[in-house]
């Protein structure tokens, strides 16, 4: 058997933990994650741990060449036995079908960095840049005419709030139920599955997390979550309710909220809709990920609202002072990791519960979207 066929074998075989049963999560999203793509997220991570201390770099030499484990001198850490890291080796693949709602990206500044674009193509989704009138020409010219929806404004200093009210009311001119607006700097999509983060190159997974959110009545907004934020060594459900959703963002086009503010749009839309009685949810088990926004230890992209948004000195402090101003019942401004941030407490609206809609009929098998494991190709 080849390493490829062993490698794809371990990837699609369940991890068995020994991890105690006291603690883990009910399996009641069962109850939800019908006729979507297999999940399973076992407890993975380390039951025992021991810190090794080495002398010099000849003992690290040694001590892997004893435990046949891939240490150096700069690893901090290791499995034993040794876990073979596969994410990088696999990917999921599958049909290349649009998704049903307009995918509506307000940019600015990027019309050469822009990556969400690079990204769906490979998928094989359509979409709409939707950028200032003084940019058009530059985003045409980078993405094509039939891509890019010219803004009657530019320059407001208002960040990307008025592009995404201006999405909002375009989507609903054109009778869309729902529509995704959704950041112009994701990286990548992935799905997540026997505690396995791996790329996805398909459109179903738009079509799958379109499925899902169509089955409710009251979803008023529902995404990916970001991968960076789902341990692949930790049991999960498929979707955590009732919390902000960000970034990639599919949403009830009827409702008459709209985005309002300068800071924490997403946040801020999340708790007005959670605060109206609605749902929303973000998936772990499809995910985003996207380049640093700023703030970032990493370094972030150019271009979006750095120049008419992020203009304080401690930008930070006034993103958590915005939303603490917003939404004073429920939000805290904490300092933790070296900056300030707002704290959100949640709990108020675990009594918001998905309606399924009438004419849906739960079925009892995993759909798996034409999706299927591949080997990645050196130019994915």
């Amino acid at each position: 058997m080849s390493k490829t066929a062993i490698n794809r074998d371990l990837l699609l075989k369940p991890i068995q933990s020994e991890a105690p049963k006291l603690f883990d999560l009910p399996e009641d999203w069962r109850s939800y994650w019908w006729g979507m793509p297999a999940f399973e997220m076992k407890n993975a991570m380390p039951q025992f741990k021991i810190i090794i201390n080495f002398m010099t770099a000849a003992d690290v030499k040694q001590f892997a060449e004893k435990t046949g484990l891939l240490v150096t001198k700069k690893s901090n850490s290791a499995w034993f036995p040794y876990r073979e890291r596969l994410s990088g080796e696999f990917q999921w693949t599958g049909p290349k079908i649009n998704s049903r709602y307009p995918i509506c990206i307000p940019s600015k500044g990027r019309a050469h960095l822009q990556t969400t674009g690079k990204v769906l193509d490979r998928m094989g989704i359509s979409y709409k840049f939707f950028v200032e009138e003084t940019e058009f020409d530059q985003y045409c010219a980078a993405l094509g005419e039939n891509n890019v929806i010219k803004l009657p404004f530019h320059d407001l200093g208002k960040g990307s709030i008025p592009a995404r009210n201006f999405i909002w009311d375009w989507a609903a001119e054109r009778e869309f139920a729902r529509h995704w607006v959704v950041d112009d700097n994701i990286l990548n999509f992935a799905r997540c599955h026997n505690n396995r983060r791996l790329r996805c190159r398909s459109g179903a997974l738009f079509q799958a997390l379109e499925d899902f959110a169509d089955r409710y009545d009251n979803l008023a907004m529902f995404g990916p979550h970001h991968a960076g934020f789902v341990n692949d060594a930790k049991k999960h459900t498929p979707v955590n309710w009732n919390t902000r959703v960000y970034s990639c963002i599919l949403i009830d086009t009827k409702l008459t909220e709209r985005w309002r503010g300068r800071y924490n749009e997403d946040t801020d839309l999340s708790l007005r809709m959670l605060k109206a009685g609605h749902v929303t949810g973000v998936c772990r088990a499809l995910l985003m990920s996207k380049a640093p926004t700023h703030g970032s230890k990493r370094k972030a992209m150019a271009g979006g609202n750095t120049d008419n948004v992020y203009t304080t000195n401690d930008h930070r402090l006034a993103f958590a002072e915005s939303l603490k101003q917003q939404h004073p019942d429920c939000v805290e401004i904490v300092w933790k990791f070296n900056r300030w941030h707002h704290q959100v407490d949640y709990s108020a609206f675990r009594k918001n519960k998905p309606i399924l809609r009438s004419h849906v009929t739960p079925v009892a098998f995993d759909n798996e979207y034409g999706m299927e494991l591949v080997e990645s190709r050196a130019d994915d």
